[in-house]
Formats: C-alpha cells, structure tokens, sequence
C-alpha cells in the first residue's frame, strides 16, 4: 500500500514539475522574442540615422568625441505600442539626420569641425543637443578666399532664384510674421550660422524648440526651392 502511494506522488509531483518547467520555458521564449523585438526595432530605427552613432539611455552619451543620437528606452517602448508617437518620433530622428548633414556643409563651407555633437530624445519626445565646434586654423589665406567666394556664388545664386519667386515669396513671409517664434527661421543656413556665431566658446545647445523651428524651415526651404543640405554639401572648397 505504501509503494502505492509512493507512487502516486511521485506521478503527481513530475506533472506539476513538467507544467512548471513548461511554463518558465515559455515566459523565457517570450521574453527573448521580446528582446529579439525590440533589438530589431532599434537597429530600425538607427538606419534612418546613419550619419551618427545611434544609442538608448537616459541621457546624453558619455562619448568625448563623435557624433551620437541617444533615445530614452521608454520612449522606444512608447513609440512600439503608439503609432502616432512613433510617427512623431521617427521624423524627429530623421530630422536629426537632415541636420547633421546640413550643419557638417556649413561647417565645411566655413572652415569649421566638429569635435563632438551630441543628441538625446527623452521619455515624453522632447529633443535636445550639445555641440562643439572649432575654427580650423589650417586653412590658408589662398584657400580661405577661394572658399569665401564660392560661399559668395551660392549665396548669390539663392537671391536670383528667390528673386524670381518674389510675389510666392512675399506671402510666405508674411504669414511667417504672423506666426509666434518663426522669425529667426526664415532661413535655415542664417538660423544655423547665427547660434554657431553665438556659441560661448564653440559651445552650441539646441533644445526641441530649435530643432523643431529647423525641420519646418528645412520643409519650406524644399519647397521653395531654395538652399538644401545637399547643396552645402556639394560647395567646392
């Protein structure tokens, strides 16, 4: 009788241990399709910014050098499960993208590096920037008019096309003045040169409320025909 029981408990206790095993077997598998999920999405998400390094953390990257782009994880979270927060954030991301390649131009137009730029989107979307520039002395005389002068012809070449669409023009900036915080944002490359020109020590921030003003004119810009990143980036030094 006792072998019976024994026996008994034995079938029932390898049942139980077999639905157990069963079940941490799956919440694993769960959480490494999770895991998988997730490493894809983010590695999605750094294609659509490939000029920088694209990281998730809660803050700005500890990196000295290079150019980086760190995204909250729980804003990651938030963009997987709202399609509109995902909208939102991913032409963010690439605006980062048209930026970086637009201020690189300008920098190269002017004879200025990069010695790092960081980026960070936090939880709630918001974006925010840290840069250092510096005035790259190796440029001679001879180059520094060259470059000078072509920056001159491009300038030049922008008025002529802006002249003949003076009338289009004309509108579009008036109802610019009547839109609150657009007036520095008439024209990207001026919005851009003037807080590298106000940087403290090569220092330049960027909060949402920049980048935001920068993406719009970048849009109005492409529509009218008028300076482009790939522009700045095909200048001849």
């Amino acid at each position: 009788m006792a072998m019976t029981v024994m026996s008994n408990y034995n079938n029932v206790y390898e049942s139980r241990y077999k639905n157990v095993t069963a079940k941490e077997e799956t919440a694993q598998t769960t959480a490494n399709s999770k895991q998988d999920s997730t490493s894809d999405y983010i590695t999605k998400l750094a294609k659509l910014v490939p000029s920088v390094e694209f990281k998730v953390g809660n803050g700005f990257s500890t990196a000295k050098t290079g150019k980086t782009l760190t995204v909250n994880p729980k804003l990651i979270e938030k963009m997987k499960n709202d399609p509109e927060q995902e909208k939102e954030t991913m032409e963010l991301i690439k605006g980062v993208e048209s930026m970086t390649k637009l201020v690189d131009g300008i920098n190269k137009a002017t004879g200025r590096t990069v010695v790092y730029r960081h980026s960070y989107i936090d939880e709630n979307g918001k974006y925010c920037s840290i840069s250092y520039t510096k005035k790259d002395d190796k440029l001679n005389a001879k180059l520094r008019e060259k470059t000078k002068k072509n920056t001159e012809q491009l300038i030049e070449k922008s008025k002529e096309k802006i002249t003949k669409k003076k009338e289009d023009l004309q509108k579009i900036l008036e109802k610019k003045k009547t839109e609150k915080g657009n007036q520095k944002t008439d024209n990207i490359e001026e919005f851009i040169n003037e807080k590298i020109a106000n940087a403290e020590n090569g220092i330049i921030y960027m909060n949402d409320k920049d980048m935001k003003s920068i993406m719009k004119a970048a849009e109005q810009n492409k529509q009218q025909n008028s300076f482009t990143a790939n522009t700045m980036l095909n200048l001849k030094i």
